[in-house]
Order: structure tokens, then sequence, then C-alpha cells
């Protein structure tokens, strides 16, 4: 889809950029990776397209919020990381984020809304039922694929991408990819990014963003960003987190998640990007 205007995201600013000011020579110098989609809050990347008829598109790997405009099904699939993580990606608005905010909003429930004495039988048979019902249509929509990309980049069939809380990891789950679900109770600054301590019910582990998280180009602009989970936390009694990424066994006994992209983990159901962009503009307000 063509679109006409480009949110320019700075450290210390936000603009408007319409594409009958877009050259390719200031893309290439100025604004390359700096461009983002123009609806408010959407964490989708911008390139421009040169030509006779000039125009902005979504970056290839990029995804828009659910509620853009400018979201459309994409398919595509990329290899991201290194030998040892394997993990393939189908780049869809119907994967991987939709299932980290299925598993966000199923936590928030389970935490706040359990079924209690006041909702009957038959309210909960209902339940049951709709969820049987919904199951079988979005496990195929919420897969995250393993194994070899085909040449046609054609979806690759692969497992369920399941979800699991701190305390619920076990051996089978090492090596795998998951979606893990605590509470943030610390973090350590690496540079750049973070060490987050998250626990569940006396269970701790601890989300690393490695080298591949830094190197990787899309994550530029959540780099530097992680002061925002420390006064989230700060602010807040308890702070969720959601994050998919490959379950290890760390040195000291301990199980780690590592997470590869920015977009690839929440902060009380929020990308950090955004969350960083409102607390400093109510800083400043």
């Amino acid at each position: 889809m063509r679109i006409s205007t480009a949110r320019l995201v700075t450290e210390d600013d936000i603009m408007m950029i319409p594409i009958r000011q877009m050259t390719k020579k200031k893309y290439a110098t100025v604004f390359k990776g700096k461009l983002y989609c123009p609806t408010a809050h959407c964490p989708a990347k911008l390139s421009f397209s040169s030509g006779k008829k000039g125009h902005y598109k979504t970056w290839r790997y990029s995804n828009h919020s659910p509620t853009c405009p400018y979201n459309l099904e994409r398919d595509g699939v990329r290899e991201i990381g290194s030998r040892d993580l394997q993990l393939a990606v189908n780049i869809s608005k119907r994967h991987k984020q939709n299932a980290l905010m299925r598993a966000y909003k199923s936590m928030v429930i389970g935490d706040q809304n359990l079924p209690g004495l006041d909702q009957n039988s038959t309210d909960i048979k209902n339940n049951r039922a709709r969820r049987v019902k919904t199951k079988a249509n979005e496990s195929a929509q919420m897969t995250l694929f393993g194994g070899a990309i085909d040449e046609e980049l054609a979806k690759i069939k692969g497992r369920k991408l399941l979800s699991r809380f701190v305390h619920e990891l076990g051996p089978s789950d090492i090596g795998n990819n998951r979606i893990i679900k605590g509470y943030i109770k610390d973090i350590d600054y690496l540079e750049s990014v973070a060490e987050i301590i998250i626990g569940y019910q006396n269970e701790e582990m601890t989300i690393v963003f490695e080298e591949n998280f830094k190197n990787e180009s899309l994550n530029k602009s959540y780099l530097n960003k992680f002061w925002a989970v420390k006064e989230w936390l700060n602010r807040q009694k308890s702070v969720s987190f959601i994050g998919v990424g490959e379950v290890r066994m760390a040195k000291d006994r301990r199980y780690e998640l590592s997470v590869t992209m920015g977009t690839d983990f929440k902060v009380d159901g929020e990308d950090l990007y955004i969350l960083a962009r409102k607390l400093k503009a109510a800083s400043l307000s």
C-alpha cells in the first residue's frame, strides 16, 4: 500500500514528512531507518520508493498495529539469529504480535477475573465452548514456524507456539521457542540493552538481549530504551512481562529467555519503544 506521509522519529522530536518533500538522496543520507507509519503509536517502519510516483511503503519486515488503517495481511518468511537459534518467523499480523497480546490478555484475565462463586456453571460452560471454537481457527495463525525455509518463501508448517508462566517451565521447553509470562522483579542495564528478571509463584528467570538483538537493524529504535522499564517499574506496584524467544538453561541452573527482536516482548502489554516515548512525553509536559 502506498503511503503519502511518514512520521520522522528522533530522540528529540517527532514530525511529519510529506512525500513531496522527500528525494532519493535525502532518504539515503538523512531519513533512512528513521521513518515510521503516520498513524499515532503505530510502530511500523517505512521506506522510500522513488520513481514516477514516489511513495512511502511499509518496511519489508515491519508490521503495523492491529488498529492501524495501513495494517494489511503480509506474508513472508525470514530467518533470524544464529544457527543455534534456527528461528524462522512468518511475518504476518496474525502471528507473533497477536499471540503475545492474547497471552497478555489471558494473563490479566486469569489474575483478575478467575471464575468464582458468582459465576454459574452455565457461564463457565459457554466460555469454554467459545474457547474451543476459536482455538482451532487461531492455532494455524498463531504459529511460530521452525525448520528450513523453502525457495518460494511459502508458509512452513510447524508446532504451535506454546505459552508458559515462569513456574511452568520444564526440561522439555529447553531449546524451544515459547511465550513466557511473568512479572518483572528487577532489571540490570547492560550498555544499550538489559537483563530483566521476571518471576511467578516463587520461581524466577532471566530475559536476555544478546549480540544478535543489538546487531539487528530493525532493533535500533529499541536500543537505549530499557530505562523505561525501570521507570515504569518504579511507578507501578506490579508490571507484567510477556515475551517470545528461545528457552535455555543458564550456568546458574536458572531458566533464561533469549529475545531476538524488539517487537517480541511487551511490558504491561506495551511495546518498549512506545512506552519510552510516552514516559518521555509525560516528563516534558
